[in-house]
């Protein structure tokens, strides 16, 4: 999976490539957020006939994720397991564990997750 930082690239890329959003991060040396990408590539031609309806149902986990609605956020990332190539079921896998676990501790977050860097 190739990641992208940059918001510029995404905007030149998107009309030719699969854009995915990922996630929002925030380092203390950061003026602001930076939202993370991923560019997949769709190499089945009988995967394209269903492009749209992953990419949307993604686009709805990435906003179920962002608002702390951890239930439905595991449960469209689940749906979205072995799509996409399997180029994001690590991320997904990812997610589905900080959704138990949000779900846990009732986590309230403002949809960005605030990194600490290693010491």
């Amino acid at each position: 999976m190739n990641i992208i930082f940059n918001k510029e690239l995404v905007a030149e890329l998107k009309e030719k490539y699969t854009i995915l959003e990922l996630d929002t991060v925030m380092q203390p040396s950061l003026a602001e957020p930076i939202v993370l990408h991923a560019v997949v590539e769709i190499t089945n031609i009988t995967d394209l006939s269903t492009l749209s309806f992953f990419r949307e149902m993604h686009e709805d986990m990435i906003r179920e994720y962002k608002s702390g609605n951890w239930t439905r956020a595991a449960e469209l990332t689940s749906g979205l397991l072995g799509h996409f190539n399997g180029e994001l079921d690590e991320f997904y896998n990812l997610v589905i564990d900080f959704c138990a676990e949000s779900v846990k501790v009732n986590r309230s977050w403002d949809g960005i997750k605030h990194t600490v860097p290693k010491e």
